[in-house]
């Protein structure tokens, strides 16, 4: 009697896998098949799957794959950042900060020591960049890894390393009575033997205890050990209790007793009950994927034979000058001699290519339908939805309810892998310890309407909701660069355009305009105040220090003498 067979994150490639890798385990081989079954899909390869073609035509791939897995990636986990928790007070970031940071143009001498350590091993590690490669490899097969690793033999702040991992080098093991749990990892990979060029596999094993009856259960220490084996042994397989073992590279030893985690940290493109792999974004789209690459292949094919034409006659096939028949050859220009009462004509074919385009079509809205690829998400919105947030958020929701529940799961094994991390610096290299490190991510996904951000922020700085120093760091957000002395480039401007002004003024007010561009008052009492008690003794007008020509001598003339001309 046949087993049922199972329902797993590669099922529904059933017949597209093909010859199954025989060195692996039965039950992993599926699993393995399937890696580079979705690598060849997401490269375009001709080797994904069979297209029916007429003779010395050749087949259409249509690269969907890649549009879905590429649109995926771009939106998950964006805009990782890796943010060290500092013991004490952190200061605030400043409006210029934020503003460099946006253009990539951050002060490395403004982080904290815990910051500037922790990017340090960043960008010794190029772990960003191997994270979102890694990421997108994921998102194609399903399942990613990384794996932690530490080499006492070299310098002090180079022993910790982090890579990827493929997963098909991956093989866990889990406990007969505990199927939940990881008893060990096994990471394989085949080995050319250049004595006698035969293959052989290279297996570097985790194994977590206790391992016996009489051990101790708490004992939770991860052993490790590495050594080549045949693939199949007098004992058996590579893979069975007792393999047959060439060479040992490492001899089986515990790692430090502050590590007690696996050191391979695995990631779920999509992670679903119960099932302990995750799922790739093809997944149950390879038919589709198939009709699609088909159909545009028999679509070129008949425009290529409406172009060239079928033809039918009864006249029986050409013959030459000796009398031997041959094929028909019809080229532009070229008459076509048959018998009387004969026809040659053309046969009609393919009116309308329209159908076979609109069938096209609805596959592919299908397919970006059930990968949430709206068309914000792919960039084809057209500028009024752009310009409306509420239209955007609608629309892009969609793509952002298959993305959250990634987002927290990769976030969360992410956490966990760091957190782990500061044991191995513990054992391994102290005096280049991290700090404790969050994992933040973008807030939004989509891009921001920045003209529409300006007027809300200006709409609340002029009802005075909002103070200078918010609406500068929010306008920094948006890359606008704002440097710290701004405040006092703007006094000093605005103190020389009233000083300019003031010459401009009449030459009886010039001095008042001066004193009040210089933010002097032009009336004070003797303790600098401006109030009614003010000092009335002497000129009061504001024209004191030039009096008119007469020198204030008309107060002691005739009226004659005044009023005369």
């Amino acid at each position: 009697m046949a087993l049922r067979k199972m329902f797993t994150p590669w099922s529904s490639l059933d017949n597209m896998l093909g010859k199954p890798p025989a060195w692996w385990p039965k039950e992993e081989q599926a699993r393995i098949q399937s890696y580079e079954k979705y690598d060849q899909m997401y490269w375009n390869d001709p080797t994904q799957y069979s297209i029916r073609v007429l003779e010395n035509e050749q087949p259409l791939y249509v690269p969907n794959a890649r549009i879905i897995v590429d649109t995926t990636s771009q939106y998950l986990m964006k805009g990782l950042e890796l943010v060290a928790v500092a013991d004490g007070p952190v200061e605030p970031k400043t409006a210029e900060d934020l503003a460099k940071e946006s253009a990539g143009k951050r002060d490395d001498r403004a982080m904290s020591p815990a910051q500037k350590s922790l990017e340090n091993f960043l960008k010794r590690e190029k772990f960003i960049s191997k994270f979102h490669i890694n990421k997108q490899a994921g998102v194609t097969r399903g399942d990613s890894a990384f794996h932690v690793t530490a080499n006492p033999d070299k310098p002090e702040g180079s022993r910790i390393s982090i890579d990827t991992l493929h997963p098909g080098q991956v093989f866990k093991v889990w406990d007969e009575d505990d199927p939940d749990k990881v008893i060990r990892i096994h990471i394989v990979t085949l080995w050319l033997d250049p004595r006698d060029d035969t293959e052989k596999v290279r297996k570097l094993t985790y194994s977590k205890g206790p391992f016996d009856a009489d051990d101790d259960e708490t004992d939770t220490r991860i052993w490790r050990e590495e050594a080549i084996y045949e693939l199949e042994g007098e004992n058996g397989s590579w893979y069975g209790p007792k393999p047959t073992r060439v060479k040992t590279i490492l001899e089986p030893e515990p790692l430090p007793d502050q590590i007690t985690q696996f050191p391979v940290y695995w990631f779920d493109n999509i992670n679903w009950e119960s099932q302990d792999y995750g799922s790739s974004e093809i997944r149950g789209l390879e038919f589709l994927e198939w009709a699609v690459s088909q159909g545009a292949t028999d679509t070129q094919m008949a425009l290529a034979l409406q172009g060239l034409g079928v033809y039918a006659t009864d006249g029986g096939r050409p013959v030459d000058d000796k009398g031997q028949e041959s094929d028909w050859e019809v080229w532009p220009g070229g008459v076509m001699e048959v018998p009387a009462g004969s026809y040659f004509r053309r046969v009609e074919g393919v009116g309308s290519i329209q159908p076979m385009m609109d069938q096209l079509k609805y596959l592919e809205s299908k397919m970006y339908a059930a990968t949430g690829m709206t068309d914000v998400a792919l960039g084809q919105i057209d500028v009024q939805v752009a310009q409306s947030g509420i239209a955007l958020a609608i629309k892009f929701m969609p793509t952002l309810a298959r993305i959250e529940p990634r987002d927290i799961a990769q976030i969360e094994t992410l956490q966990q892998m760091w957190f782990d991390l500061r044991f191995w610096f513990e054992a391994y290299d102290r005096r280049a310890m991290i700090p404790e490190v969050d994992v933040l991510i973008a807030k939004s996904k989509i891009p921001t309407n920045r003209v529409e951000t300006l007027n809300e922020l200006n709409n609340m700085y002029d009802r005075k909701i909002i103070s200078r120093k918010f609406y500068r760091e929010k306008m920094a957000e948006l890359g606008y660069i704002i440097p710290a002395d701004e405040d006092k480039t703007i006094l000093e401007e605005a103190e020389m355009a009233s000083k300019i002004n003031a010459l401009a003024a009449p030459p009886g007010l010039q001095e008042n305009a001066e004193k009040a561009a210089a933010g002097q008052k032009p009336i004070t009492n003797a303790n600098g105040g401006n109030n009614e008690d003010v000092d009335k003794s002497g000129n009061q007008s504001n024209n004191g220090k030039r009096p008119n020509e007469s020198g204030g001598t008309e107060a002691t003339q005739t009226p004659a003498r005044q009023a005369k001309p």
